[in-house]
Formats: C-alpha cells, sequence, structure tokens
C-alpha cells in the first residue's frame, strides 16, 4: 500500500508539475520557481525509488537496519522463482536500474561538461588579452559575451562585442555573466540536463532542462539591471542574441522572452505568495520521506502491539471502556 502510495505521488507531481510551473507568474519568481522544478525531479524520483525499495523491503526490515535491508534484498533475490518473492525482486531491480541510470548520467553529464570547459578555455588562453577587472577579451568578428563556469569561472568577451556595445551595456552584460558564476547557475542546468538525459521519454525533465535554462537568464537579468536599468540589458541582449557556445552561459541565450521581460517586467510578487512557492518546495521534498516514515512507524506499532492485547492503562481505549 506504502509503495502504492508513493507511486500515486510520483504521478501527480510529474503531470501536474509541468503546467503549474510554466505560467506568466513564473517570470516574477525566477529563483524559487528553479526551486520548484528540481523539488519536483527530486520529490518523483525519491518516491519512485522508494516504492520500489519497499517492496523488496517492508518497514520492519528497514527498522532492523542495514542487517535488515541486507536480508530482505537477499530473500527477494534467491527466491525469484517463488510467487511470493517474484514481485520484491522486480521492485529491487527496478529501483537498482533507475538508480544506476541517474548516478551515471550525473557523472557523465558533469564530467563532460567540465572537459569541455577545459578544452574551451584552453584554446582560447594563447588568444585571449586578460583584462585587469577579470575578463578576457579575444579577437572575433561575431558579437558575443559568455562564461565558463569552473575554478576560476573565466568570462569572454570577444572585441565585436566591445566594439558593438556601449560603455552601459558592456557593464551590464559582464554583471550578467559574474551573476551565473556567483550563483552556480551551471549546477543548476547540469541537474536538469543529467535528469532529462537519465529519463528522456518523460515531460517533466524535458521541461525542467528548459525551463531552468531559462530561469537562470531571468535571475541574472535581475542582477545586472538592478545596478544598470533594464533599458542597457535589453538592449545588450539584442545585440548578443543567440552567440553562445554550448556548455557556457550568454548574456544573449532566448533573446525575445528576455528583451519583453525587461521592457515589461512583471509584477512584483507578493510575500504570500513567496511564502507558498517556498512551502511547496518544502512539500515536494519532504513528502515522500514522511511517507515512508509513517508507514515504517504503523507497522511497528502493529508489530509491538498484537491484535487483542488489552489496551494500556492509561491509553485512550482503556478510558473508555472504565
Amino acid at each position: 500500500m506504502t509503495s502504492l502510495v508513493l507511486l500515486a505521488w510520483a504521478a501527480a507531481v510529474a503531470v501536474l508539475a509541468r503546467p503549474a510551473l510554466t505560467g506568466r507568474w513564473t517570470t516574477s519568481l525566477p529563483r524559487l520557481t528553479v526551486g520548484l522544478w528540481l523539488g519536483a525531479e527530486l520529490s518523483a524520483t525519491v518516491a519512485v525509488l522508494t516504492a520500489g525499495l519497499l517492496v523488496a523491503v517492508p518497514p520492519a526490515a528497514l527498522a532492523a537496519g542495514m542487517e535488515g535491508i541486507v536480508v530482505a534484498c537477499t530473500r527477494a533475490l534467491a527466491g525469484l522463482g517463488a510467487p511470493n518473492e517474484t514481485l520484491a525482486a522486480i521492485g529491487l531491480l527496478a529501483t537498482a536500474i533507475l538508480a544506476a541510470r541517474l548516478l551515471i548520467s550525473v557523472s557523465v553529464t558533469f564530467t563532460s561538461a567540465r572537459r569541455w570547459r577545459r578544452r574551451h578555455l584552453a584554446a582560447l588562453l594563447p588568444v585571449g588579452r586578460p583584462v585587469a577587472n577579470g575578463w578576457t577579451v579575444v579577437d572575433h568578428a561575431a558579437a558575443a559575451v559568455y562564461c565558463l563556469p569552473g575554478r576560476p569561472g573565466q568570462v569572454v568577451v570577444t572585441s565585436a562585442a566591445i566594439d558593438t556595445l556601449t560603455a552601459d551595456e558592456l557593464a551590464a552584460v559582464l554583471r550578467h555573466e559574474r551573476a551565473h558564476l556567483q550563483g552556480r547557475h551551471h549546477l543548476l542546468v547540469a541537474l536538469a540536463v543529467a535528469f532529462h538525459r537519465a529519463l528522456p521519454g518523460l515531460p517533466l525533465a524535458e521541461a525542467a532542462e528548459t525551463e531552468i535554462r531559462r530561469l537562470v537568464e531571468h535571475l541574472a537579468d535581475d542582477h545586472a539591471s538592478a545596478r544598470h536599468g533594464r533599458q542597457a540589458v535589453a538592449t545588450a541582449i539584442v545585440q548578443l542574441a543567440d552567440r553562445t557556445p554550448r556548455h557556457a552561459l550568454g548574456a544573449g541565450t532566448g533573446a525575445v522572452e528576455r528583451v519583453r521581460r525587461m521592457l515589461a517586467p512583471p509584477a512584483r510578487p507578493r510575500i504570500l505568495h513567496r511564502l507558498v512557492a517556498a512551502s511547496a518546495i518544502g512539500l515536494l521534498l519532504t513528502g515522500p520521506p514522511a511517507v515512508a516514515v509513517a508507514s515504517a512507524g504503523l507497522v511497528l506499532q502493529a508489530a509491538t502491539c498484537p491484535t487483542g492485547s488489552p489496551p494500556a492503562a492509561g491509553s485512550p481505549a482503556h478510558l473508555a471502556g472504565g
């Protein structure tokens, strides 16, 4: 029953998250909306993994610690042909496969992105000219500004961008890129990419990657416009539209929507809206563990209080009978 509840939870999150988190209101709460997307992915994943684990490992075995878990898993795999153990073995194998896919996808995504950025940076160093305030200029005919996350992170500016942008626009773009680096936005995008690679057929995974890429640009735009104004950011976005290498975060990504948002900013969210979004993130993260813990508690309580035993003195049942 607990596994069915957890699977229903995962299905509900996977179905409802996409329409709920793609409305116009998300542009006014980009940071919390990123948290909601990642929370939805994590919540659905934890629910499915826990459901599969509980099929093979009942709550009583979980309460016994690692020894109980190992014994239950061994029994399920050893009795694969037995009717009572087949479902447990299927649940255990499905959980292991899903967990392995997720771990491999995260590892491959982060490793490949880091390797690409290192190669790109190594190719830029011989031709780049470091500037005193922490960015690198590269001679190129196309106007582009982007950052390469890492230790240390690098902001790359082409010579054409310097010629095209005004001083205020260039300062806004540089602040935009530094916001990406300081906020570790590449990690948020990489998590969404890894989840999508692990589950390519899941609409939630595809939508989460698209939306998180969009929302981190809104976060950086807000950071830049707070100092240099929305007009400067909007004009710079138009000048640099869609000239960003892969595995990099650039000021020209998703130009049309971002320009509209800069010129016609969304209404400032109320405190109530922020509280609701933060509460929803907390519910997504704590829901599956709470269901599993509550189920384990009920099973253990039933095991320690057999049916037919007299109620303890002072208990509600004893008081009602007395």
